[in-house]
């Protein structure tokens, strides 16, 4: 009767297990709020962060990052964070912003709170599991947070970025209003896009929701200076651009490669050529498998180079 008993137990305790690696684990900010965040473990003294764009969904149902883009290092345990107000409970739209999204998203969320929860928990994980390597990869706004998480970290060794843009936000954000405006609305949007821009910049705070975004998003977006960011980069840069992209200017991104190629002896740029965004060609179909294949080979060239040092 024990016996049976110590079984059903040991089997509840597996399953509460389970539960808990569903859901993710979670840290606490200084607000008193919570960060989820998910890492797959296997032991691997090489810690692979992935950072997803800029939707309003939960990173936990993202087939793209935890599916494709987590292969990119085999044997690396691999950390996805949510961001603020997200859980795996908040229901997935493939095609845009989930309808669950919550208020405290709108309020809270920006790439420079996403750069803060993702050094509170990579520090956490290290002090548990003290990884040799750690290797950021970030795609749009995912980019962005990226660059800047390794601007403030010494224990970063590689950084990819996909589809980041050029140095200035406002700039990426014209650069897609001029593709998709009519030439006889764009200069009117142009304008008011500007005021406002310039109006977020002014103030510290206001109430605004636009563009599924709220006012800290906004005035976190402006502000940065990918350039900067970037020069203040050690760790070996891998940015990877698609030509037909438009979400973020091209020309600004090869521009921006090249300043910083001038200036420093630690970054590599590619062009995909055909490619938009999500790396689907004209007709819509999928090329991210050839971005995957060249990220490996690039970070294999990395660890063993690091590893002859």
């Amino acid at each position: 009767m024990y016996k049976a008993l110590a079984i059903i137990m040991a089997l509840l305790l597996f399953a509460i297990q389970d539960v808990f690696a569903e859901e993710g684990e979670l840290l606490t900010r200084a607000d008193g709020s919570e960060i989820t965040f998910y890492l797959d473990q296997k032991g691997s003294s090489h810690l692979l962060v992935l950072m997803q764009g800029s939707d309003c969904n939960s990173v936990a149902h993202s087939k793209v990052i935890n599916d494709r883009f987590a292969i990119v290092i085999g044997d690396a345990d691999v950390l996805t964070v949510e961001k603020y107000g997200l859980t795996r409970s908040v229901s997935w739209n493939g095609s845009g912003d989930s309808p669950d999204c919550p208020a405290s998203y709108f309020e809270h969320d920006s790439p420079q709170q996403r750069t803060d929860d993702y050094l509170q928990v990579m520090s956490w994980l290290d002090n548990q599991f003290h990884y040799d390597r750690i290797t950021l990869l970030g795609g749009s706004e995912g980019a962005l947070v990226a660059v800047m998480v390794a601007s403030r970290s010494d224990s970063v060794s590689a950084v990819v970025s996909l589809n980041g843009g050029g140095r200035f936000f406002v700039d990426d954000v014209l650069h897609s209003m001029a593709l998709e405006l009519p030439p006889v609305a764009l200069e009117e949007a142009k304008q008011g896009f500007l005021a406002l821009a310039a109006s977020v910049e002014a103030v510290e705070n206001m109430d605004l929701v636009m563009s599924g975004h709220g006012f800290r998003w906004w005035k976190s977006m402006l502000a940065a200076d990918q350039t900067e960011l970037l020069m203040s980069v050690r760790a070996p840069l891998l940015i990877i651009q698609s030509s037909l992209d438009k979400s973020v200017s091209p020309k600004l991104a090869y521009d921006q490669a090249q300043t910083l190629k001038k200036k420093k002896n630690n970054v590599d740029f590619r062009v995909y050529t055909e490619l938009d965004h999500k790396f689907h060609d004209a007709s819509g179909k999928d090329h991210s498998n050839l971005v995957i294949s060249s990220i490996k080979d690039w970070l294999g060239r990395q660890r063993r180079t690091s590893e002859a040092l």
